[in-house]
């Protein structure tokens, strides 16, 4: 059954819910988009087949952290608490969206603890938005429920103002994990040229295409990114 729990980084409070069981011998860590809580995946453990880990980032749902700070340094922070918290050993790491920057940040600096990465339509970097992007996106509805209600909106506001442009391209390239890239073509964040350069740099990299997908590659099909993501860490943990 899975559980919320939570850990602490710092003065920040970090939940996350864990859906226990076993995890054949790595845990996949889930750290989702910016519009994300953990409720919105309470079924997708089942489906990945092995414990699972559902990070929610500071100022979203049940984690919180009070005066910050909101760079992606102090969030990799909170991924690395949570993972620290449910294991000593490797995980697979899977993201979606903008939790696909702090994912990797934390896994760059910890390459030995990550058997695979698999990424739902973002590419390895930090983007900046300004700050009436982000305004639009607390004024709107995810998954039929306003943002504002998911994200506190002080901490969301910090969170861009707090953000840098920086490429991740370099150092994930020369690492050269086990990958999954997932894109909606139907969306601007993974657009044709960047999806070329997944490509060409990553020819052993299992790529997907969802065409029927918004950016919220969770529809209309919940369970076609996190099969392929059992897929992939099932393939990995039998080399």
């Amino acid at each position: 059954m899975p559980t919320f729990r939570t850990t602490a980084n710092g003065d920040a409070t970090i939940r996350y819910l864990d859906s226990g069981g076993d995890d054949a011998g790595a845990p996949i860590v889930f750290v989702p988009g910016f519009t994300c809580v953990a409720e919105d995946y309470t079924e997708m453990p089942a489906l990945l087949g092995r414990r699972t880990v559902i990070v929610e980032l500071r100022g979203h749902g049940g984690s919180t952290a009070p005066g910050g700070p909101f760079d992606s340094a102090a969030i990799a922070g909170d991924v690395g608490a949570v993972i620290d918290a449910v294991t000593d050993g490797p995980v697979h790491v899977m993201t979606f969206s903008r939790g696909t920057t702090y994912a990797l940040t934390w896994a760059l600096a910890h390459p030995d603890r990550v058997r695979s990465i698999s990424i739902g339509d973002y590419t390895p970097a930090e983007i900046k938005l300004t700050e009436d992007a982000m305004l639009g996106l607390l004024e709107g509805r995810w998954r039929g429920t306003p943002v504002g209600e998911r994200v506190d909106r002080a901490a969301a506001l910090a969170t861009v103002h707090a953000a840098r442009a920086q490429s991740l391209w370099g150092p994930l390239t020369h690492w050269q994990p086990p990958l999954l890239a997932v894109r909606s073509p139907n969306a601007p964040v993974v657009d044709d040229a960047a999806w070329g350069r997944y490509r060409q740099l990553f020819p052993d990299a299992a790529l997907h295409e969802f065409v029927d997908s918004p950016h919220d590659i969770f529809r209309p099909d919940r369970g076609r990114y996190p099969l392929l993501v059992r897929a992939l860490s099932d393939e990995v943990d039998r080399a």
